[in-house]
């Protein structure tokens, strides 16, 4: 599979078919391509919010086993699309949005005209899954002529499609177009908020702003907060005090965006969500990029909370300020059973990190804002994003993205080699003008 190269290949559909001699073999091998291509997408799905994955595991884990798979089935040629893919596309049904990705992507690693088109023919109301999976390969595809027809795409479809189109353009960064003005004022939520995130991606953003400012006050919260995000990235001044009003509510988001940007005033009403059993995991969550010694030392009594998900947020909370690592096994509890489930945020023991805390709390002097044990913003951004999980790698490139005028966030579900570059554009110093 191409990773951000072209290569002179024949589409899927004309490459000649391996192994003619034992038909009934190569078909094996081609369904066991694409098994394997639905395993390794479910597990790299995973992985890019994971917290025992930073951005270089992720390309050189499930990254690249996904990749070989789906080359697998390019080389299986008009066998692997006439026999297998295009019936699984075709299907119009799915028990998980994995299957029709990957009968999708495979078919659009080296696709012609008539092959987009009869992709984009998929896109359509229905069976949850399956346009889910449709939606991702779409959003996932390296083909530059699938960004102006799925623009064409949006203008001919049913008002009940757009939000899925307008979230497949957000993700591939490209301009809605002007239908988009309409779209943020439409009455169906998902496509607003998807509005929302497309129109960053206008050239000119300043046709957008007072609607994007008159969303920052509506009732929905999930509206709301979509607006604040969009409108922090923009600058628009009113975006912040509608963040702070959101975060008194102990909206998640809103408490995240407040302990990335707010100030220690602000932040008081993460503290305060904190206290609140209801609130008590997300205000955690937020508290961890608060990063201040009064962040960790609500954190740690925490440590030991009856609740099993509170208990873990909170070690992820100190670990976050305090640089401890997760994996270390003298923070490890002796009771822990993360590990039996997959991905599951390990626990830190509350007695063996209260002792450590006594002993460092004078290396974190009160007021000073931490992200891994140094001092944050740091002098080597760079390094340090590297090195993040990507449970932490996403927070901080949003924060980053909202600190740097006219810049656009990381497409945190993409590849990871283009999450890079994203990355890469998004530290280059800013130009002026």
């Amino acid at each position: 599979m191409q990773d951000g190269r072209k290569e002179a290949q024949a589409p899927l559909a004309e490459t000649p078919i391996a192994g003619q001699q034992d038909p009934a073999l190569l078909f094996d091998i081609i369904q066991e391509h694409y098994d394997e291509a639905t395993f390794y997408l479910r597990a790299w799905d995973r992985a890019l919010g994971a917290w025992d994955h930073t951005l270089g595991e992720v390309r050189q884990g499930p990254e690249e086993k996904l990749r070989a798979n789906l080359d697998g089935l390019l080389a299986g040629g008009r066998a692997a699309a006439d026999r297998l893919l295009w019936p699984v596309l075709e299907a119009g049904e799915a028990d998980h949005w994995t299957e029709p990705a990957v009968a999708a992507l495979a078919l659009l690693t080296q696709p012609n005209h008539a092959t987009v088109e009869r992709v984009l023919a998929q896109l359509r109301p229905g069976n949850a899954a399956f346009l889910a999976g449709v939606a991702r390969a779409l959003e996932l595809a390296q083909v530059p002529e699938l960004d102006g027809q799925l623009r064409e795409a949006l203008y001919r479809a049913d008002e009940d499609m757009h939000a899925c189109i307008l979230g497949i353009l957000a993700e591939r960064r490209v301009d809605p177009g002007p239908l988009a003005a309409a779209q943020l004022q439409s009455r169906d939520v998902a496509t607003a908020q998807a509005a929302l995130q497309a129109v960053r991606h206008c050239p000119d953003t300043s046709m957008h702003v007072r609607a994007v400012r008159e969303l920052l006050d509506v009732a929905d919260a999930r509206l709301a907060v979509a607006a604040v995000e969009t409108g922090l990235l923009w600058g628009i001044p009113a975006a912040r005090s509608a963040c702070a009003r959101l975060a008194r509510d102990r909206d998640p988001h809103a408490m995240l965006l407040t302990a990335l940007i707010g100030s220690e005033a602000e932040q008081d009403v993460i503290f305060k969500a904190a206290e609140d059993p209801r609130h008590r995991a997300a205000a955690l969550r937020a508290l961890g990029f608060a990063g201040t010694a009064r962040a960790a030392e609500t954190a740690l009594p925490l440590l030991a909370d009856a609740d099993k998900t509170v208990a873990r947020v909170a070690g992820e909370a100190f670990a976050t300020i305090t640089g401890r690592d997760l994996q270390d096994g003298a923070f490890a509890p002796s009771d822990d059973a993360a590990e039996d489930v997959p991905g599951a945020l390990p626990a830190l023991d509350a007695v063996a990190a209260t002792a450590w805390w006594k002993s460092a709390r004078s290396a974190f002097p009160s007021g000073v804002r931490y992200l891994r044990g140094g001092r944050w913003p740091c002098q080597d951004v760079s390094a340090l994003v590297t090195r993040l999980p990507m449970r932490l790698r996403n927070v901080v490139v949003l924060e980053l993205a909202i600190r740097k005028p006219r810049s656009l966030p990381v497409s945190i579900r993409s590849w990871a080699w283009k999450q890079q570059a994203q990355t890469d554009s998004l530290l280059a110093p800013a130009r002026a003008g």
